[in-house]
């Protein structure tokens, strides 16, 4: 038995919803931004999944040519050639403007096949990062789902995983007792009881999982803190005062856990926004854990 995850409806990657269009027959093409003159708001590499009729998943504009992307690729599927269009400056659709006057190249794919798509899946549902090439010339590299483990009590558990949920992380809820799992419930959130096959599962955390301690009984999450120290979670945060997290990391070192260990724990978590509701300080954590996510990835 595992960790219980709660999945997002929005996930990092469109493989997924790539296949399950494929599976049920539409024709699709994979829209990918693969050169920016300026600034733009997403990243080389980001992805649009365009149907036959139009319908599509994801953004390379922030809104402003997502409508002229899903109409070309509509066209391209109708083809069906893999072709390149040029948006914004030095672009002969004169109607599209993009940021501060940029320029953007996007890749329309048509060529993607089920079968391709099927093994990229497989890989990714084995948390391994995969890379894959367009038309032998362009590459992408897919990253499985980040995963947020939060162990505790009370509402900032909940606001977070929703919070988190929308922001594409895959969630699993350790509820320190059955009155926190029936509030996790009542939000639509699975949970399961802090025991001794989620203290194995923390210490196998992957590179794309992360884990927040929302204890109040500071001497419960030892066990947990010393068993997610051993796993490979790019982010482990824990919450209570600077007074709390110093005896907190007293308590670690006496179990004999390094002091390089223990610096990987953010504590106080969340970045200070002077947050005072639990909403708030979901907030604060979440923003805290993507920040420290982005600037890994960057790397």
């Amino acid at each position: 038995m595992s960790l219980i995850y709660n999945s997002t409806s929005e996930p990092r990657e469109l493989i997924g919803c790539a296949k399950e269009w494929l599976e049920t027959g539409r024709h699709i093409c994979l829209a990918t931004l693969i050169n920016i003159e300026g600034n733009a708001p997403y990243p080389v590499g980001t992805q649009m999944l365009i149907d036959e009729q139009g319908h599509f998943k994801g953004q390379i504009t922030g809104g402003c040519a997502e409508q002229a992307i899903a109409e070309q690729a509509k066209q391209a599927i109708q083809k069906g050639e893999s072709q390149t269009h040029r948006y914004g400056l030095d672009s002969p659709y004169f109607d599209i403007k993009l940021p501060c006057g940029s320029g953007i190249d996007v890749f329309f794919d048509c060529s993607v096949e089920l079968a391709k798509i099927q093994q990229l899946q497989l890989r990714l549902d084995k948390r391994e990062p995969v890379i894959h090439s367009f038309a032998n010339e362009f590459e992408r590299r897919y990253l499985p789902s980040p995963r947020l483990v939060i162990a505790g009590q009370g509402a900032i558990m909940v606001h977070l995983a929703g919070l988190a949920n929308h922001c594409g992380f895959d969630v699993a809820l350790l509820a320190q007792n059955t009155a926190t799992a029936e509030l996790a419930s009542q939000s639509g959130f699975q949970s399961s009881l802090v025991d001794e096959v989620a203290l194995h599962a923390l210490g196998k955390l992957d590179t794309f999982s992360a884990f927040v301690s929302l204890f109040h009984e500071h001497d419960l999450e030892n066990p947990l803190l010393a068993a997610v120290l051993e796993s490979r979670a790019f982010y482990i945060g824990a919450l209570g005062s600077r007074r709390t997290h110093q005896s907190r990391l007293d308590s670690l070192s006496e179990l004999g856990i390094h002091a390089r260990q223990l610096d990987r724990i953010h504590g106080p978590v969340g970045i200070d926004i002077g947050a005072v509701s639990p909403n708030q300080i979901a907030v604060s954590i979440l923003a805290e854990l993507i920040q420290t996510q982005n600037a890994q990835l960057a790397t």
